[in-house]
């Protein structure tokens, strides 16, 4: 139970509400038969792709009578719930998803909508050539370069593949949805909310495991755990705990689904041209020997953690960003790969920099679709 007003003052409410006979009043199928739920502290949509995406720390929401958390971090991850916007916006496409095979004329990798694609390049047109139907999309129409941030409303398209998302509204302060139950909260009013949350992420694994068993059973359901940090601000940092989390992929689909160029973070540093960290390696691949080819000199990355991490070693994730609650949770007992994405700042803190990273993220998992789905 929670309390439906947010200034109330005590822990014993006097005015409850059941927030399960809440999400059932407030379930919504779009026209097109997709089904979503937004409120003021959650949202999440249903998929057609096994690929599950979480923004735990996205919230601002804060409760007045609320106290803050008293231990653990209370910092959000700055724009991730606008990272989340675009993500909804850019898978719902129809220009770029629907049909796209994430290639050229020529055969070779490309973003969807290539650098052309802008809010003013009205004049310029895309064909996307599904089973069901051709569409010829204006760029200007191409709701991945028109990203609404003010909203996460969208006319959802059927036809294009879509992750199952869910991100939290509610402000770290309140509750810190990566961490286990007895750790999340301090105040039982926010326990109702940290439980739908994780409910929901396992109603999608549940829902992926009964209607594409053979994803599942193929080590192919994927969770990426989204997150923001500082201490590499030009970098995404994997996070996985050295290769713990998604022992799935490795096993069914080889390491090549994990560090290889159609890898997710091999396509965004391939073809996206985002850095990534570590560098498309193994922890068992290190060595000294120059002459070994699966050799890496010292990284000279600069960061701002103490010395004692300088420098990084280029074989394994960094200690700070390796993987947390989500990952190791969902990767032990429900079976599945997890993978902590650590947005740098420079990729969150300018619109241009989050519609192009929330793009380049949307092609890099239709890439890894198309080749080991």
């Amino acid at each position: 139970m929670s309390c439906n007003n947010n200034k109330c003052n005590s822990n014993g409410c006097s005015n409850p509400i059941d927030l399960k006979e809440e999400e059932s009043k407030k379930l919504i199928r779009s026209e097109d038969g997709v089904k979503f739920y937004d409120d003021e502290f959650i949202f999440y949509q249903e998929g057609n792709i096994p690929v599950i995406v979480t923004f735990p720390h996205s919230g601002k929401l804060k409760f007045q009578d609320i106290p803050i958390r008293k231990s653990g971090c209370i910092d959000p991850d700055w724009w991730t719930e606008e990272l989340a916007i675009c993500m909804i916006q850019a898978f719902n496409c129809i220009s770029c998803c629907c049909g796209c095979e994430v290639k050229d004329k020529d055969n070779n990798k490309t973003e969807c909508c290539k650098s052309s694609c802008s809010p003013s390049s009205s004049s310029t047109t895309k064909t996307s050539t599904t089973k069901k139907k051709t569409t010829t999309t204006t760029y200007e129409e191409c709701s991945c370069c028109n990203i609404n941030f003010t909203s996460n409303k969208v006319d959802y398209k059927l036809e294009c593949p879509r992750p199952y998302i869910v991100y939290s509204k509610i402000h770290r302060e309140m509750c810190d949805f990566n961490r286990g139950e007895s750790n999340a909260f301090e105040d039982e009013r926010m326990k109702p909310h940290y439980q739908l949350y994780h409910d929901t992420i396992k109603s999608f694994i549940s829902k992926i495991k009964s209607e594409s068993p053979e994803y599942y059973d193929g080590g192919k359901v994927t969770l990426l755990d989204i997150h923001g940090q500082s201490d590499i601000p030009s970098y995404i940092l994997r996070g996985t705990k050295n290769t713990n989390t998604v022992k799935p992929m490795l096993k069914h689909l080889g390491n090549d689904s994990f560090i290889g160029e159609n890898s997710i973070f091999g396509y965004l540093l391939n073809v996206g041209g985002i850095d990534v960290f570590p560098l498309n390696n193994l922890p068992s691949d290190q060595t000294t020997d120059p002459t070994n080819p699966k050799y890496v000199p010292p990284n000279k990355i600069p960061h701002n953690k103490n010395e004692s991490y300088n420098p990084l070693n280029p074989y394994i994730e960094h200690p700070e960003f390796n993987g947390a609650f989500t990952v190791i949770n969902y990767s032990k007992n429900y079976t599945i790969n997890c993978i902590q994405v650590e947005i740098g700042y420079l990729w969150r803190s300018t619109i241009e920099n989050r519609i192009r990273f929330s793009r380049t993220l949307r092609s890099s998992i239709l890439n890894f679709i198309n080749n080991y789905l």
